[in-house]
Protein backbone atom coordinates (compact mmCIF):
# COMPACT_ATOMS: atom_id res chain seq x y z
CA UNK A 1 0.00 0.00 0.00
CA UNK A 2 1.13 3.26 -1.12
CA UNK A 3 0.31 6.72 -1.63
CA UNK A 4 -0.38 5.94 -5.43
CA UNK A 5 -3.44 4.12 -4.47
CA UNK A 6 -4.66 8.01 -3.18
CA UNK A 7 -2.29 10.40 -5.24
CA UNK A 8 -0.05 10.38 -8.15
CA UNK A 9 3.63 12.47 -7.70
CA UNK A 10 2.99 15.18 -10.18
CA UNK A 11 -0.09 16.26 -7.33
CA UNK A 12 2.32 17.42 -4.95
CA UNK A 13 2.56 21.22 -5.56
CA UNK A 14 4.51 24.46 -4.51
CA UNK A 15 1.69 27.18 -3.70
CA UNK A 16 2.59 30.80 -4.18
CA UNK A 17 -0.62 31.48 -1.95
CA UNK A 18 0.43 32.87 1.22
CA UNK A 19 -3.07 33.12 3.07
CA UNK A 20 -5.89 29.89 3.28
CA UNK A 21 -8.27 30.82 0.42
CA UNK A 22 -6.06 31.86 -2.14
CA UNK A 23 -4.29 28.16 -1.47
CA UNK A 24 -7.09 26.38 -1.56
CA UNK A 25 -8.20 28.07 -5.00
CA UNK A 26 -4.55 27.36 -6.40
CA UNK A 27 -5.61 23.71 -5.50
CA UNK A 28 -8.74 23.42 -7.18
CA UNK A 29 -7.14 25.15 -10.10
CA UNK A 30 -4.48 22.08 -9.95
CA UNK A 31 -7.42 19.50 -10.42
CA UNK A 32 -8.69 21.30 -13.26
CA UNK A 33 -5.20 21.56 -14.80
CA UNK A 34 -5.23 17.50 -14.49
CA UNK A 35 -8.11 16.84 -16.05
CA UNK A 36 -10.10 16.03 -12.89
CA UNK A 37 -12.94 18.74 -12.40
CA UNK A 38 -14.38 21.22 -15.10
CA UNK A 39 -15.80 23.78 -12.94
CA UNK A 40 -13.11 24.74 -10.44
CA UNK A 41 -14.51 27.82 -9.53
CA UNK A 42 -18.25 25.59 -8.16
CA UNK A 43 -15.61 23.25 -6.38
CA UNK A 44 -14.13 26.11 -5.04
CA UNK A 45 -17.12 27.24 -3.39
CA UNK A 46 -17.84 23.54 -1.91
CA UNK A 47 -14.67 23.44 -0.25
CA UNK A 48 -15.02 27.22 1.33
CA UNK A 49 -18.34 26.08 2.66
CA UNK A 50 -17.07 23.09 3.81
CA UNK A 51 -14.87 25.07 5.75
CA UNK A 52 -17.04 27.23 7.04
CA UNK A 53 -18.57 24.71 8.53
CA UNK A 54 -15.68 23.23 10.32
CA UNK A 55 -11.87 24.47 10.19
CA UNK A 56 -10.01 21.43 8.83
CA UNK A 57 -6.51 22.49 10.37
CA UNK A 58 -5.43 19.47 12.13
CA UNK A 59 -2.63 20.55 13.73
CA UNK A 60 1.44 19.78 12.91
CA UNK A 61 1.53 21.58 9.88
CA UNK A 62 -0.86 20.13 8.00
CA UNK A 63 -4.53 21.14 6.72
CA UNK A 64 -7.59 18.89 4.59
CA UNK A 65 -9.62 20.71 3.11
CA UNK A 66 -12.49 18.53 1.56
CA UNK A 67 -15.80 18.55 -0.07
CA UNK A 68 -17.80 15.27 -0.99
CA UNK A 69 -19.99 15.57 -4.22
CA UNK A 70 -21.64 13.18 -6.45
CA UNK A 71 -20.98 15.34 -9.36
CA UNK A 72 -17.08 14.10 -9.37
CA UNK A 73 -16.76 10.59 -10.72
CA UNK A 74 -13.07 9.85 -9.63
CA UNK A 75 -11.60 10.28 -5.82
CA UNK A 76 -9.33 12.83 -6.28
CA UNK A 77 -6.25 14.62 -3.93
CA UNK A 78 -3.59 16.97 -4.59
CA UNK A 79 -1.11 18.10 -1.88
CA UNK A 80 0.37 21.58 -1.57
CA UNK A 81 3.61 22.90 0.18
CA UNK A 82 3.19 26.21 1.07
CA UNK A 83 6.38 28.62 0.41
CA UNK A 84 5.34 30.65 3.10
CA UNK A 85 3.28 29.04 6.18
CA UNK A 86 -0.89 29.89 6.30
CA UNK A 87 -2.31 31.43 9.30
CA UNK A 88 -5.49 28.63 8.93
CA UNK A 89 -6.26 28.33 12.70
CA UNK A 90 -5.45 25.22 13.02
CA UNK A 91 -6.42 23.25 16.29
CA UNK A 92 -2.64 23.50 17.69
CA UNK A 93 -2.29 27.18 16.87
CA UNK A 94 0.45 26.99 14.58
CA UNK A 95 0.64 28.14 10.96
CA UNK A 96 0.16 25.52 8.10
CA UNK A 97 2.78 24.34 5.73
CA UNK A 98 1.33 21.28 3.80
CA UNK A 99 -2.85 21.77 2.56
CA UNK A 100 -4.19 18.68 1.32
CA UNK A 101 -7.65 19.33 -0.86
CA UNK A 102 -9.68 16.43 -1.36
CA UNK A 103 -12.95 16.15 -4.03
CA UNK A 104 -14.31 13.02 -3.93
CA UNK A 105 -17.92 11.13 -4.32
CA UNK A 106 -20.13 9.69 -1.22
CA UNK A 107 -19.14 6.30 -1.89
CA UNK A 108 -15.06 7.06 -1.51
CA UNK A 109 -16.05 8.38 2.16
CA UNK A 110 -14.35 5.22 3.29
CA UNK A 111 -11.27 5.50 1.40
CA UNK A 112 -10.82 9.35 2.12
CA UNK A 113 -11.22 8.88 6.05
CA UNK A 114 -8.29 6.12 5.65
CA UNK A 115 -6.23 8.71 3.40
CA UNK A 116 -6.57 11.48 6.01
CA UNK A 117 -5.99 9.05 9.29
CA UNK A 118 -2.65 8.03 8.06
CA UNK A 119 -1.55 11.46 6.71
CA UNK A 120 -2.56 12.51 10.21
CA UNK A 121 0.12 9.50 11.89
CA UNK A 122 2.76 10.65 9.73
CA UNK A 123 2.63 14.51 10.54
CA UNK A 124 2.06 13.65 13.99
CA UNK A 125 5.68 11.84 14.63
CA UNK A 126 8.25 13.85 16.14
CA UNK A 127 11.28 12.67 13.30
CA UNK A 128 8.99 12.78 10.34
CA UNK A 129 7.76 16.65 11.23
CA UNK A 130 11.28 17.04 11.57
CA UNK A 131 11.93 15.97 7.94
CA UNK A 132 8.81 18.12 6.70
CA UNK A 133 9.87 21.23 8.37
CA UNK A 134 12.65 21.40 5.66
CA UNK A 135 12.82 22.51 2.22
CA UNK A 136 12.37 19.51 -0.03
CA UNK A 137 11.32 19.42 -3.92
CA UNK A 138 7.75 18.12 -4.13
CA UNK A 139 9.81 15.24 -5.63
CA UNK A 140 11.85 14.18 -2.38
CA UNK A 141 8.00 15.08 -0.06
CA UNK A 142 6.46 12.37 -2.20
CA UNK A 143 8.89 10.19 -2.03
CA UNK A 144 8.94 10.37 1.84
CA UNK A 145 5.49 10.27 2.39
CA UNK A 146 5.64 7.38 0.71
CA UNK A 147 7.97 5.59 2.32
CA UNK A 148 5.88 6.81 5.29
CA UNK A 149 2.33 5.16 4.37
CA UNK A 150 4.30 2.08 3.45
CA UNK A 151 5.58 1.64 7.06
CA UNK A 152 2.32 2.90 8.02
CA UNK A 153 0.13 0.15 6.31
CA UNK A 154 2.96 -2.31 7.70
CA UNK A 155 2.15 -1.48 11.43
CA UNK A 156 -1.13 -2.00 10.65
CA UNK A 157 -0.70 -5.51 9.13
CA UNK A 158 2.06 -6.71 11.91
CA UNK A 159 -0.55 -6.37 14.69
CA UNK A 160 -0.58 -9.40 16.83
CA UNK A 161 -3.49 -11.41 16.09
CA UNK A 162 -6.67 -11.72 18.32
CA UNK A 163 -8.59 -14.73 18.94
CA UNK A 164 -11.56 -15.43 16.44
CA UNK A 165 -14.80 -13.19 16.77
CA UNK A 166 -17.84 -13.79 15.07
CA UNK A 167 -19.53 -10.43 13.40
CA UNK A 168 -23.48 -11.66 14.71
CA UNK A 169 -23.71 -8.38 17.11
CA UNK A 170 -22.90 -6.14 14.21
CA UNK A 171 -25.33 -7.61 11.79
CA UNK A 172 -27.78 -4.74 10.36
CA UNK A 173 -25.35 -2.22 11.05
CA UNK A 174 -25.55 0.59 8.24
CA UNK A 175 -22.50 0.68 6.33
CA UNK A 176 -22.27 4.58 7.06
CA UNK A 177 -21.65 4.27 10.62
CA UNK A 178 -17.87 2.55 9.33
CA UNK A 179 -17.02 6.05 8.16
CA UNK A 180 -18.05 7.20 11.34
CA UNK A 181 -16.29 5.31 13.08
CA UNK A 182 -13.15 5.77 11.43
CA UNK A 183 -13.99 9.64 12.00
CA UNK A 184 -14.18 9.07 15.39
CA UNK A 185 -11.26 7.18 15.82
CA UNK A 186 -9.65 10.14 13.75
CA UNK A 187 -11.02 12.60 16.73
CA UNK A 188 -9.49 10.43 19.58
CA UNK A 189 -6.15 10.13 18.61
CA UNK A 190 -6.15 14.30 18.04
CA UNK A 191 -7.80 14.10 21.57
CA UNK A 192 -4.71 12.60 22.84
CA UNK A 193 -2.10 14.29 20.63
CA UNK A 194 -3.27 17.90 20.97
CA UNK A 195 -3.15 20.13 24.03
CA UNK A 196 -6.62 21.65 22.48
CA UNK A 197 -8.30 18.74 23.66
CA UNK A 198 -11.80 20.21 25.03
CA UNK A 199 -12.84 21.16 21.66
CA UNK A 200 -12.02 17.79 20.38
CA UNK A 201 -13.61 16.05 23.35
CA UNK A 202 -16.88 18.04 22.64
CA UNK A 203 -16.75 16.67 18.64
CA UNK A 204 -16.35 13.36 20.03
CA UNK A 205 -19.36 12.91 22.01
CA UNK A 206 -21.17 14.75 19.09
CA UNK A 207 -20.09 12.09 17.10
CA UNK A 208 -21.06 9.26 19.26
CA UNK A 209 -24.42 10.20 19.17
CA UNK A 210 -24.71 9.46 15.66
CA UNK A 211 -23.31 5.90 15.82
CA UNK A 212 -25.63 2.70 16.11
CA UNK A 213 -24.74 1.70 19.77
CA UNK A 214 -23.96 -1.96 18.82
CA UNK A 215 -21.37 -0.42 16.57
CA UNK A 216 -19.94 2.06 18.93
CA UNK A 217 -19.54 -0.46 21.74
CA UNK A 218 -17.68 -3.11 20.14
CA UNK A 219 -15.15 -0.25 18.78
CA UNK A 220 -14.86 0.90 21.80
CA UNK A 221 -14.04 -2.72 23.02
CA UNK A 222 -11.90 -3.34 19.87
CA UNK A 223 -9.63 0.10 20.14
CA UNK A 224 -8.56 -1.12 23.93
CA UNK A 225 -7.04 -4.31 22.17
CA UNK A 226 -5.43 -2.81 19.22
CA UNK A 227 -4.00 0.51 18.64
CA UNK A 228 -5.93 0.10 15.48
CA UNK A 229 -9.49 -1.66 15.41
CA UNK A 230 -9.49 -0.97 11.22
CA UNK A 231 -7.77 -3.57 8.73
CA UNK A 232 -7.45 -2.85 4.85
CA UNK A 233 -8.28 -6.04 2.78
CA UNK A 234 -5.42 -6.34 0.72
CA UNK A 235 -5.36 -9.34 -2.17
CA UNK A 236 -8.78 -10.88 -0.42
CA UNK A 237 -6.83 -10.96 2.85
CA UNK A 238 -7.15 -9.17 5.71
CA UNK A 239 -4.28 -7.06 6.87
CA UNK A 240 -4.39 -7.42 10.22
CA UNK A 241 -4.02 -11.27 10.75
CA UNK A 242 -3.41 -12.00 7.11
CA UNK A 243 -6.30 -14.47 6.82
CA UNK A 244 -8.29 -14.67 3.81
CA UNK A 245 -11.58 -13.68 4.22
CA UNK A 246 -14.41 -15.42 2.08
CA UNK A 247 -15.18 -13.98 -1.69
CA UNK A 248 -19.10 -13.58 -0.49
CA UNK A 249 -17.49 -12.01 2.15
CA UNK A 250 -15.40 -9.61 -0.06
CA UNK A 251 -19.19 -9.35 -2.27
CA UNK A 252 -20.82 -7.87 0.36
CA UNK A 253 -18.00 -5.48 1.51
CA UNK A 254 -17.57 -4.27 -2.01
CA UNK A 255 -21.69 -3.78 -1.92
CA UNK A 256 -21.49 -1.43 1.29
CA UNK A 257 -24.09 -4.04 2.81
CA UNK A 258 -23.42 -3.33 6.86
CA UNK A 259 -20.47 -3.44 8.84
CA UNK A 260 -17.71 -6.15 8.51
CA UNK A 261 -15.27 -7.38 10.45
CA UNK A 262 -12.59 -10.29 10.50
CA UNK A 263 -14.06 -12.91 12.06
CA UNK A 264 -10.18 -13.98 13.15
CA UNK A 265 -8.79 -10.96 14.37
CA UNK A 266 -12.10 -8.81 14.78
CA UNK A 267 -11.08 -6.05 13.15
CA UNK A 268 -13.29 -3.24 10.74
CA UNK A 269 -12.69 -4.53 7.47
CA UNK A 270 -12.11 -1.82 4.94
CA UNK A 271 -12.04 -2.18 1.25
CA UNK A 272 -10.15 1.13 -0.61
Amino acid sequence: MNLQNFFPVDHVIKLDAAEKQPAIRELVSGLQEAGFIENKDRYYAQVVHRESLENTGIGNMLAIPHARSDSVEKFCTILGICETPVDYQAFDGKPVKYIMLSLFPTGYSTKYLYLIGMMARIFNNKENAEYLKQKHSPGEIYDFLNKQAEIYFTSISEETKQKEIGNKPLVGVPSSDLDLLIRLDRLYNLNIETTTSSMIQQKIEELKKLIDNRSLTYYERMRKKNNNPFSVVEKNSCSGCHMEIPPLNIKKIQDRDGIHICTYCGRFLILL
